[in-house]
């Protein structure tokens, strides 16, 4: 599970080094816990065609005490 294999400080400290804030999340939400997009992408060519990339840089998700995040 994503607590037991992520530490929600060492994700903070890294994504704040690429420029992203996250006011609040929990780390069943960090970013190592999806798969590379694209990656996924390549395996699927014939059905997407890539028009945009987003990039945020300010990201408010479900905090650790927020209860189950909404889908």
């Amino acid at each position: 599970m994503a607590p037991q294999r992520f530490s929600w400080h060492a994700t903070r400290a890294s994504l704040a080094q690429r420029g992203i804030t996250a006011i609040s999340a929990a780390a069943y939400e960090v970013p190592g816990v999806y798969k590379n997009i694209e990656d996924v992408m390549a395996g699927q060519q014939d059905l997407v065609e890539k028009v945009a990339r987003f990039e945020p840089k300010i990201v408010k998700m479900a905090g650790a005490d927020d209860g189950p995040a909404e889908d």
